[in-house]
């Protein structure tokens, strides 16, 4: 038996077949017995891909730990795999270890002998280590009878065993499950699984036994969008109003089963325009309101959203990132909406955009969101990404606030995104800005250019005051921000900087760096617009400062964030990872480009 504090391993099978049921069904168990866990479901594009082809590709990585886990980790210990053509797709991605042990099914061998071959001698040739297996006959049966569902209840036993899951505790999961089966299937998945644990493909010296951690708080198992409509909900507002689109619609879906027991309306509106004049609305007539969405509908959002700021209407717009443009990648994760949503709207339309890194900032950010969409009547746009948004981790138990006046909003919550109370008054363009059915406060509502009494004015000071009143309120949020979050040294050779789900990432690399001598520092933002002032002291304290971003750049193309950073401080900022290759980022990249850096500007 093999005792292991840190792996990863995957679980791949044609969409349809229940990997990603299997994988969750494992990692609550895991999560219960105490062992820290992070999971990325790998989800095709299309709907009903055919199976056995590259783009059926589906299942779930997980990583498994007895610490703390920020992000998915560099790459794969364990991978067990249906067929060929997935692992031959996989294996492009260049993510298994160095040792990487791999369980091919060899169920469809007999149709694609050679293909079969061709992979199997691939990866020997890569250095891992391949353990051909076969579903048993008995197993087979059951599964036959089933019409072909089944075997990702095989896989599962198989993986309990490796692992040294308790067959009855895991039982208790498949159960809790697949309680609304009726009772012979249920029992027939039951015997499947029975037999991947029976039938001994693993020895007993190679199983794995994971350190347990005992926690000393209470802990919950959740993932980036299940937190952000739990976090909408305990944040006061009582509207949601969006359109399907991947990988933002389970906000949605959570909503709809919650929404309703707590005073709430949820809204499927026939596009995306629509959801968002719907959110306008609401907001116009008092009542908190948010939509959700991905790249491709924050860019048809944006004349309703440079309504917000002219009309000083808040609203608050979720977009959950994935790879563009255009359709572009819907289940890959990238950080390249930056500047759509920062300056998407025509005109000078300022607006506020914070960004979330993971599971406990997807659950506080629509408090924050609301306290400035409020207070200075603007739009807040929100940017979590498709890796965040599907991941499950292990986190503390969240703190509710219950929210109703944003005025009361915890300090705790602003805390978390490093800013401190905005002022008490904040001037706007209109005087007036009561909602509906107050007596003799009836106000106007336009896109077009206002003077201070709401009246609609062409004049040059005018305009120019509107413009002047609207970004004061983007520097009163400027003056409220602390300094972001700094991970390692303070003063040294080199500083990596980013956002979003960027932060896990660079944590762990910071750390590994700093372990090994070196003088590196990390920077990581949540507010990324407007930013806070005292960049360029924190600039100067390091002889280099770079990014890594999700986002394309190369010698004549900045990075998004690079070219913000140097506009706003005037410092040398210049990109250290740049790919947009719809994966996340690994800290042992990271550490390697940074090395690289390192020797290269040193000349060692």
């Amino acid at each position: 038996m093999l005792k292991k504090s840190n792996l990863r391993f995957e679980l791949l099978m044609d969409a349809g077949n229940g990997a990603q049921k299997a994988g969750d069904i494992l990692i609550k168990a895991f999560a219960k017995k105490g062992v820290f866990v992070f999971i990325e479901p790998i989800i095709p594009a299309e709907i009903s891909p055919p199976k056995r082809t590259p783009f059926s590709l589906s299942g779930a990585v997980i990583r498994l730990s007895d610490n703390d886990i920020t992000n998915i980790g560099s790459s794969s210990d364990y991978v067990l795999v249906e067929h060929e053509i997935l692992l031959e797709r996989r294996l492009q991605d260049q993510e298994f270890s160095d040792n990487c042990t791999i369980f091919l099914d060899l169920g469809s061998k007999k149709r694609a002998h050679d293909a079969y071959e061709a992979v199997e001698k691939k990866a020997a040739d890569a250095g891992y280590t391949v353990i051909p297996f076969s579903i048993s006959e008995d197993a087979e049966a059951i599964i036959k009878s089933l019409n072909g569902n089944g075997k990702n209840m095989y896989y599962l036993g198989v993986l309990a065993r490796l692992f040294n899951v308790d067959r009855e505790f895991l039982i208790s999961f498949i159960e809790q499950t697949f309680k609304k089966l009726p009772k012979d299937k249920l029992e027939s998945n039951i015997e499947i699984f029975n037999h991947g644990f029976d039938d001994n493909l693993i020895p007993d010296d190679q199983t794995i036994m994971l350190s347990e951690a005992v926690h000393e708080t209470e802990k919950v198992l959740l993932d980036g969008n299940t937190a952000l409509a739990l976090g909408i909900i305990d944040s006061g507002i009582r509207f949601f109003s969006g359109y399907p689109i991947t990988p933002a619609s389970s906000i949605m879906h959570s909503l709809a089963r919650l929404m309703p027991s707590y005073g709430g309306v949820l809204h499927q509106a026939e596009d995306e325009i629509s959801a968002i004049g719907a959110v306008i609305g609401s907001y116009f007539g008092g009542v908190p309101a948010i939509t959700a969405t991905s790249g491709p509908g924050l860019s048809l959002k944006q004349e309703f959203i440079g309504l917000s700021v002219a009309s000083e209407i808040p609203c608050i717009v979720v977009d959950v990132q994935r790879g563009g443009p255009s359709t572009g990648l819907p289940t890959r994760t990238e950080q390249t909406d930056l500047f759509a949503a920062i300056y998407g709207s025509h005109g000078d339309s300022p607006k506020v955009v914070i960004s979330v890194a993971n599971v406990d900032d997807c659950f506080y950010v629509p408090h924050v969101a609301r306290y400035i969409a409020e207070v200075c009547r603007l739009p807040v746009i929100i940017l979590s990404d498709y890796m965040i948004s599907v991941s499950y981790r292990v986190v503390d138990r969240l703190k509710q606030s219950q929210l109703e006046d944003v005025n009361d909003i915890d300090d705790f919550v602003l805390d978390h995104f490093y800013m401190n109370r905005l002022p008490d008054t904040i001037e706007m363009v209109k005087e007036n800005q009561d909602a509906p059915g107050i007596p003799d406060k009836m106000r106007r509502v336009t896109g077009l250019n206002t003077g201070v009494t709401g009246a609609i004015e062409y004049s040059a000071d005018s305009n120019q005051r509107a413009h002047e009143v609207r970004s004061k309120k983007i520097h009163a949020i400027r003056h409220a921000l602390k300094t972001p979050e700094r991970f390692g040294h303070e003063k040294g050779d080199l500083l990596i900087v980013g956002w979003g789900s960027s932060r896990g990432a660079i944590s762990e690399a910071v750390q590994s760096l700093n372990d090994a001598g070196h003088k590196v520092g990390g920077l990581h933002f949540k507010m990324v617009y407007p930013l806070p002032l005292n960049l360029r002291e924190i600039f100067d304290s390091y002889t280099h400062v770079v990014t890594v971003e999700m986002a394309y750049g190369d010698a004549l193309k900045s990075t998004p964030f690079s070219m913000m950073l140097r506009s706003e401080t005037l410092c040398n900022v210049t990109c250290l990872i740049s790919e947009s290759k719809g994966r996340p980022l690994k800290p042992v990249y990271l550490i390697e480009k940074s090395l690289a850096f390192l020797k290269e500007v040193q000349h060692v």
